[in-house]
């Protein structure tokens, strides 16, 4: 059974009427570039529990197809697992990734593969090789 209910009855976060993807608010075992539970991208007007959270404001699917891929990236991970050392995944282990352009204006190619991605995002922060070796060794590919 369906039920519909007036948009303007409803209040929420800015983020309600856009894209936005959403990771797990509790996520492994804090385990340095551990692998992210399930992200996936909401589309509009659909909302998540607590138990998620949200990443992104987009008007535009591309580009939260491109942030979806950016979170799953060995290097946004190597640099979430800097803050997040237990389960918990609130926003606030996410102040290290560094946030990105996801338009198609962006320096970074979205439409690539993820390994490819990273290695894009190496080269922006120019990231030695035995940091982009430290990494590829200890975190985990995501598809």
């Amino acid at each position: 059974m369906t039920q519909w209910i007036r948009s303007d009855y409803l209040t929420g976060p800015e983020s309600f009427g856009a894209y936005k993807v959403a990771v797990s608010k509790a996520n492994g075992s804090g385990a340095f570039g551990e692998v992210l539970w399930s992200p996936h991208v909401l589309g509009p007007n659909v909302a998540a529990t607590m138990t998620f959270v949200t990443i992104g404001s987009f008007d535009d699917q591309s580009e939260a197809d491109a942030c979806l891929k950016y979170v799953k990236t060995k290097f946004a991970r190597a640099l979430l697992g800097v803050l997040k050392i237990t389960q918990d995944n609130p926003a606030k282990v996410w102040k290290f990734v560094p946030l990105q352009d996801f338009t198609s204006a962006s320096d970074i190619e979205w439409t690539k593969p993820i390994p490819e991605i990273d290695q894009q995002l190496f080269a922006k922060y120019r990231l030695e090789s035995e940091e982009v070796a430290f990494i590829e060794a200890n975190v985990r590919p995501m598809e």
